[in-house]
């Protein structure tokens, strides 16, 4: 797990070097990556909340052994649409900065929304869910960690068609 997260960190800060210090064409082909990247998660997230399918939380909360309550696929509904909603209004704002044409003003910050976001809402969500959950209180956030990194993006992308 450990290696995982380090590859990620280090993913991180070489996108944000070539995010902030590339120009011209290798600029453009980062600003589009951004927005595929945001285009591809809103689209998957929200596929996911289509009737007869599973959000995606609630496949993740799942595959990690959470129990199958209606309490707890009514709440990993909701967290699903929170991200949805992250990631449509990022890619909104992200339309908006390319269409504009003065994004080298705005270069980097629908990105580093993206990643301020995404930490709030992961460890915030992680909080709430022991709150609004009796079966979640006094889990640990490390043990937490270490379950999401043991299912694999086959596992979540099969999940409903294992069922």
């Amino acid at each position: 797990m450990g290696r995982r997260i380090l590859v990620s960190l280090l993913f991180i800060v070489g996108f944000f070097l070539l995010l902030f210090f590339s120009t011209g064409v290798v600029q453009w082909l980062i600003q589009l990556f951004t927005l595929g990247v945001l285009s591809g998660l809103s689209v998957i997230v929200l596929m996911s909340l289509m009737k007869n399918r599973t959000p995606m939380i609630t496949r993740y909360a799942l595959l990690m052994g959470a129990d199958d309550t209606p309490e707890e696929r009514s709440y990993t509904r909701k967290v699903t649409w929170s991200w949805a909603l992250l990631f449509v209004v990022l890619l909104g704002l992200k339309w908006i900065a390319i269409l504009d044409g003065t994004q080298t003003d705005e270069i980097g910050r629908v990105e580093l929304f993206f990643y301020i976001g995404t930490i709030i809402l992961f460890v915030g969500e992680f909080y709430i869910r022991q709150i609004c959950l009796p079966a979640h209180r006094g889990s640990s956030f490390w043990l937490f960690l270490t379950q999401i990194c043991q299912i694999s993006s086959k596992q979540v992308w099969q999940f409903d068609h294992k069922q």
